[in-house]
């Protein structure tokens, strides 16, 4: 006696599957086991067998997979399934399910997100007990499912956007590819169309499950469980910017079928031709209301004739996108031939078989003479001219299902073209693969094998730094363990002139995508849609513009690059000059300018002699430097020599500090306030320069002061060499002190007035490797309560040059300092940081 169908209810957490899970059980299936209650995030319930997730819950966390931590977001460990933790949860699992199903009637179901990332475990388990296994994926938007994550979890785990996205890619994307390796039946359930359409989403459910009958009065109580109030995610005013690979996911989950359905899903698809208006005009209508229906597949055997005609509507052969579709088209014979360019033009190709192969008898009940590819729906007056080209065909293919049955409508023999099909050859035809003609045609190498193939312009950022990591640029930023990578700028400018030229390009193309490591579109935020038609699609990866090739590198292994961040001890000190004024004890310091110097010895003296010229007495100036390569020391010490000589102008006190090695702008800051006397200290770096009234006229401000105040920054002219970017401005981060401002970016430079103690409270600044330390401290002051003040006035200088630390390090640092600088500081919202993605 065969065993009931066990109904597993997956997705990803915050995607509706308690709402599922809810309607399943007042339609009639029953959820065994105790079932956890609901709280504020679930007020009807969970719906949850709770030893079940108790079992799985602690199974993650034993593989290092606990599902909210950043390990979440990996794969599974490599051989997980014979892990011993893994065998003794499966003992427990089958013991509790063995308990369960010989009690079922009928259709049963368990709903937990987790059974996601653990179906593999499911599949073998319902082997082993013979019990059938279906799927149902609940799919929610999951910019969604995002703002619910960090609303929910980000207090409790520091759940962040981009953390949210790769979660819910990994979820999502794992059911599919498990579901087709094992073809196991699946169907995706919107949570989405619950709120829009709940009566047709409860027939579809109804179709999807064949076993139900519900009655009247479960429909009602399984539709009285929507409550558009539960969700409060939607339309949310900071909604995440979302990653391509998660929006195209989310796009392709809901726009077609799975690749293998239910029997009883599938609807007829003979729809009368009096649906369908006459005038094309109203074409575009009809398609759009007919998105979400299946199309058929091309299911009998075809071959193709000893010649054929590979005819295209739409694009032409020129470009990649028909290649790319033709090599999924469910014909093996297209690898076995070669193209008549002679008799070709730019929408037809003349195919011929080797004669080998067309002389064998044909194994197939249909041969073809005349096959087109349909791409396009045309403008309302070229119409009658698309039909007539369709009519003269034998078979015809399309990757739209809505046009399929449109075109079925017509009496048209076509059939929906999985781009997600395996391929067929035609890309791997001597034709297309010839490396003499890609150097003879497009001037392209072969694609080398295991490294990073980095096509069109990454920018003039990417480029300086891909020369400085080594010698040689395609193997730039390489070490051991990584891959290299091979640039090819002008990809995107290659001139196709004739279809002979168009497959070279898309042969290339589908080449470096089996080769490479990892097939990089450069300088955008997306791949182009024809790349999702690669074989694997999923190495593709957009890598923003200017943005670093270590960040390729650790966004290819998954793990987005981010700055290091440490507090790091003061290193042992050498005092190379130290004077105090003789009654520095009855009057000490009012305010100290604090210097940080490394290898500036040619801009020092400026920064000094602008210290000197303050108008504000009784001041300290502490020099750090930080184990400066030049002779950066010893042109301080001269200053200091000939300001003694000469009189202490504003000083009562002066120190020249060195460090036994480089250890960071952070600690130099920390090294110059943690031997200052002064109660608040005007923070300079060695290339910048104060105007006279600078410590004065900040120090001014402080005088009837809360506590509170920390900051005290002044506004800043810029001054910059010939060509820099900021050459025609005038200031400087000219906006006032606010932490909802710093929530977005820092607008507050570091040559600012700074409150010693609260300096002190906070732990002083934190070493962050390519900058921001500033912007770190303004952080960590405004969570300790601390403000900070402007002076309107125009009272220090800031250079723009090419040594800067910002241009060299910063600014090519820029998605891993915003990566970082989130972390430590949850409450931001830097749009770097949360727009990279997986």
């Amino acid at each position: 006696m065969s065993r009931p169908p066990l109904l597993l209810v997956v997705g990803m957490h915050r995607s509706g599957t308690s709402l599922l899970g809810g309607i399943l059980q007042r339609l009639g299936v029953e959820l065994p086991g105790e079932t956890i209650a609901g709280d504020q995030h679930n007020p009807e319930g969970y719906f949850e067998w709770d030893a079940v997730v108790a079992l799985q819950e602690r199974l993650l966390i034993d593989l290092q997979r606990w599902w909210p931590a950043r390990e979440g977001t990996l794969a599974l460990p490599e051989g997980w399934l014979q892990h011993s933790v893994t065998r003794q949860a499966y003992g427990q699992l089958r013991a509790l399910v063995l308990g369960a199903v010989d009690h079922q009637q009928g259709l049963w179901a368990v709903k937990d997100p987790r059974c996601s990332r653990l179906l593999p475990l499911w599949l073998e388990l319902c082997r082993e007990l013979d019990i059938p296994l279906r799927l149902l994926l609940a799919v929610r938007d999951p910019a969604e499912v995002v703002t619910s994550l960090v609303r929910r979890d980000g207090p409790l785990v520091g759940m962040e956007p981009l953390r949210a996205q790769q979660l819910w890619w990994r979820h999502n994307l794992e059911v599919v590819d498990i579901a087709q390796q094992a073809d196991l039946p699946c169907a995706v359930v919107d949570f989405d169309r619950w709120f829009q359409a709940p009566e047709q989403q409860l027939e579809s459910l109804e179709l999807a499950l064949p076993e139900l009958r519900p009655s009247l009065h479960q429909r009602r109580q399984a539709l009285a469980l929507i409550n558009p109030q539960h969700r409060r995610s939607l339309g949310s005013r900071q909604a995440p910017k979302l990653q391509t690979s998660v929006r195209r996911l989310h796009h392709r989950l809901l726009r077609q079928p799975l690749p293998r359905r239910w029997p009883a899903l599938q609807p007829p698809f003979g729809l009368p031709a009096a649906v369908l208006p006459c005038q094309p005009e109203a074409w575009p209508d009809w398609l759009a209301a007919h998105r979400s229906f299946p199309a058929p597949r091309l299911t009998e055997s075809v071959s193709l004739a000893r010649e054929c005609q590979l005819s295209v509507c739409g694009p032409s052969w020129l470009e990649l996108r028909p290649h790319l579709l033709l090599q999924h088209l469910p014909l093996p014979d297209l690898g076995q031939g070669r193209v008549d360019f002679e008799r070709s033009g730019l929408h037809q190709l003349q195919f011929v078989l080797h004669a080998d192969q067309s002389d064998q008898p044909p194994q197939s009940p249909v041969t073809v003479q005349r096959l087109t590819l349909n791409l396009e729906l045309p403008p309302a007056e070229r119409a009658s001219h698309w039909l007539a080209h369709l009519q003269a065909q034998q078979l015809i293919l399309d990757p739209e299902p809505a046009r399929v049955l449109m075109l079925r409508v017509l009496g048209l023999p076509v059939w929906w073209l999985d781009p997600d099909a395996g391929i067929n050859g035609w890309l791997q035809q001597p034709q297309a693969v010839d490396p003499h003609q890609w150097a003879a045609r497009l001037g392209m190498t072969p694609p080398p094998k295991g490294q990073l193939q980095v096509l069109g312009s990454a920018g003039a950022g990417f480029e300086r730094a891909l020369t400085q990591d080594m010698a040689v640029l395609v193997e730039a930023g390489a070490v051991p363990g990584e891959p290299a990578i091979a640039y090819w700028p002008g990809w995107p400018e290659l001139v196709i002139g004739d279809p002979a030229a168009g497959l070279l390009r898309a042969g290339w193309l589908q080449a470096a995508a089996q080769r490479a490591a990892r097939l990089v579109h450069a300088g955008a935020d997306h791949c182009p849609d024809e790349w999702t038609l690669l074989q694997p699609a999923r190495l593709c990866l957009a890598h923003p513009l200017d943005a670093t090739p270590a960040e390729l590198k650790a966004r290819h292994a998954g793990l987005p690059l981010m700055a290091l961040a440490e507090d790091r001890p003061m290193p042992l000190l050498q005092t190379l000059r130290q004077w105090k004024a003789s009654d520095l004890a009855q009057r000490p310091p009012l305010a100290a300018v604090v210097v940080s110097l490394y290898n500036y010895a040619d801009r020092i003296t400026e920064a000094l002699e602008s210290v000197k010229a303050q108008t504000q007495q009784r001041l300290e100036l502490i020099v750090v430097d930080d184990a400066s390569t030049d002779d950066g020391t010893a042109v301080v010490e001269r200053w200091i020599d000939a300001c003694l000589s000469t009189g202490s102008a504003p000083f009562v006190r002066l120190l020249l500090l060195r460090h036994g090695h480089n250890a960071g702008l952070a600690t130099a800051r920390n090294t110059a306030l943690a031997h200052s006397q002064a109660p608040w200290c005007f923070v300079l770096d060695a290339d910048n320069a104060l105007f006279p009234d600078a410590v004065a006229g900040c120090l001014a401000l402080t005088d009837a002061a809360a506590p509170q105040l920390a900051v005290v920054h002044p506004l800043l002219a810029v001054e910059a060499e010939p060509g820099r970017p900021d050459e025609q401005r005038s200031l400087v981060r000219p906006q006032s002190w606010q932490r909802e401002r710093l929530r977005f970016e820092n607008h507050v430079d570091a040559m600012a007035l700074v409150r010693r103690s609260a300096w002190e409270a906070v732990g002083g600044y934190t070493h962050i490797e390519g900058g921001w330390e500033d912007y770190d401290f303004w952080c960590k002051l405004a969570e300790a309560g601390f403000y900070g003040l402007q002076c309107p006035r125009i009272l220090a200088v800031y250079r723009s040059h090419a040594e800067s630390m910002s241009h060299r390090a910063t600014n090519r640092s820029w998605h891993a300092l915003s990566r970082t600088l989130q972390q430590r500081h949850p409450w931001l919202q830097l749009p770097l940081a949360l727009s990279e993605g997986v």
